[in-house]
């Protein structure tokens, strides 16, 4: 070997160890990178073949950069991402709803209803008393209060879930751009035969960020491209990238306001598309079955107490002796429009605290009124109840009370207004209480209200039985809500649990040691040191040697 042939194996000893300390460097550097992987420095020994000798060493070759990473574990990370991202939102819904009911608390549902019934109690006490009957309005339009804000609340939640899936639709394009336009950067440098280490960093966190909104396969081919697609379509390819674009449905619901729904299709293919895992399956689970299902019980709470109430009420008296009134709105759908009826919020005088007959609805009567007489004919029975009257002509029209004709409700009087009806044969048709009521001192209808609460009159066995009061419902429903509120954080803290093992295998891998990239460091000084000495040596050896020619 020659003088020239030992400085060449020195020089690339000082190159390969100079671009070793560079691969260290960069390392340290970016130990704290999020989704930086550790990369080294493969060389292998370069040799030639000598006649005499045999194979002569001609110093170092460097091979490439390799980027530390297993790709088995970056799939099982993703994998359970997808997981990840499902249940988080799930967790986070049921989190909200408890929020939202609060219970037990001094402000919920629970405590209201509570003092409603309550309030009947202390009505039954003193039936008569003006201050107790107003008490039965008030707790009573708090209750309402507390349904319409309950109800409100869980719509807004729903309609919230919306906009987080239109937002994570946008994520899930910018993140397909941005690793389909990656993947062109990959193919460029690994068709050279190098590798695309920091490009490939950058994807694998995407992929990941994009696994936790949505589940998808992926493939790589021989320069590292990757073809992604989730529900059964290609969203990216070397050659193609697909955005996920969203729709708009709405619908009615049952007390007449609308419901907006998004949902999802692939732009190109205008196919529906619906994530099987993911933060987006997260959102939609949570807008269509979590919280529905929860304002559904609420409604059904709430009718339920609106017809049991009000089938006590309109069979008592109130202080004018009048029936038949129901105490809440009967026109309400649910816990969104629940509200007292119009008769009970103009007066406490018609709260029905004392007992009633049977509400009977009379045959009807064809009558010939005459204008102006008083009365002109009486349907036969006191306290008609209220706004039960109906007045029709011969030909089917329908008249009306207070411009074409009154009625005295208590006696049961009936008195044409309208001259122009003079002679014609008109039908009524209306109802009464049989029975009368026992006076203002009666309490036996507020009792029965108030009694309510301790009675069997939901959730119907199979034989169409209640099995359980206003409360053990409402209680059953709460702890529910608790039951599927610990499911859904059992299951994100077990995929969270394995998503923190598989990285803790990757970081073994993938993660930078700094004592190791110093022991690095220290050896690569040396080797360089040492390379230099040789060059230094061989350079000495050489000036001796042309010295020696020239003399």
């Amino acid at each position: 070997m020659s003088l020239f042939s030992v400085l060449n194996v020195a020089t690339t000893g000082l190159t390969a160890s100079q671009l070793g300390m560079d691969v260290a460097g960069q390392n340290i550097t970016n130990a704290d990178v999020d989704g930086y992987s550790r990369k080294r420095l493969n060389t292998t020994a370069s040799y030639r073949s000598d006649g005499t000798y045999g194979q002569m060493g001609m110093g170092v070759d460097v091979i490439n950069i390799q980027r530390m990473r297993s790709g088995f574990i970056d799939d099982e990370i993703r994998d359970q991402t997808q997981q990840v991202g499902y249940y988080t939102q799930i967790d986070q819904t049921y989190q909200n709803l408890q929020g939202i009911f609060n219970e037990p608390s001094t402000t919920g549902l629970q405590e209201y209803m509570d003092q409603f019934f309550a309030s009947w109690q202390n009505l039954a006490n003193n039936p008569a008393d003006t201050s107790a009957r107003t008490m039965v309005k008030t707790d009573g339009e708090i209750l309402c209060t507390t349904f319409n804000n309950l109800s409100t609340q869980l719509s807004n939640a729903r309609q919230a879930m919306n906009d987080q899936i239109t937002q994570d639709a946008n994520k899930v394009n910018q993140l397909t751009k941005d690793i389909y336009n990656l993947n062109s950067e990959i193919a460029s440098v690994q068709s050279t035969g190098q590798n695309a280490n920091d490009s490939l960093d950058k994807r694998d966190q995407d992929m990941t960020q994009l696994a936790n909104l949505i589940d998808f396969t992926s493939q790589e081919n021989s320069l590292g491209q990757v073809t992604i697609s989730t529900g059964g379509s290609l969203i990216v390819s070397p050659a193609y990238q697909q955005n996920i674009e969203t729709t708009t449905s709405t619908y009615k619901a049952a007390d007449g306001s609308t419901i907006t729904n998004i949902g999802l299709r692939f732009a190109d293919s205008k196919i529906n598309y619906m994530p099987s895992s993911g933060e987006i399956r997260g959102y939609i689970d949570s807008r269509d079955q979590a919280i529905p299902e929860y304002q559904a019980q609420l409604d059904t709470l709430a009718n339920t107490l609106v017809s049991k109430v009000n089938a006590i009420h309109e069979s008592g008296y109130d202080l004018n002796g009048v029936s038949g009134n129901d105490f809440f709105d009967p026109t309400s759908t649910g816990a969104s429009d629940i509200k007292l009826s119009p008769s009970i919020e103009s007066s406490v005088q018609n709260i029905a605290a004392a007992a009633g007959g049977q509400t009977i609805v009379a045959p009807p009567q064809n009558l010939v009124l005459t204008y102006g007489q008083q009365p002109e004919a009486n349907l036969g029975h006191a306290n008609v109840n209220q706004n039960s009257v109906i007045v029709t002509t011969a030909g089917g029209t329908t008249l009306t009370e207070g411009t074409d004709y009154q009625v005295d409700y208590q006696t049961g009087d009936i008195q044409l207004l309208d001259a122009g009806y003079n002679g014609t044969p008109l039908t009524v048709t209306y109802s009464y209480t049989a029975g009368s009521s026992q006076g203002t001192g009666d309490n036996t209808n507020a009792l029965a209200i108030a009694q309510l609460q301790e009675q069997m009159t939901m959730n119907n066995d199979s034989l169409g039985n209640p099995t359980s009061t206003f409360d053990e419902n409402y209680a059953s429903m709460i702890g529910q809500m608790g039951e599927e509120a610990n499911e859904a954080k059992s299951n994100l803290d077990s995929r969270t649990s394995l998503v923190t093992q598989y990285q803790n295998q990757q970081d073994a891998i993938s993660g930078v040691s700094l004592d190791e990239e110093m022991a690095n460091l220290v050896q690569l000084q040396h080797t360089y040191e040492a390379s230099a000495r040789v060059v230094t040596t061989a350079g000495t050896m050489l000036d001796s040697l042309i010295a020696m020619v020239i003399t």
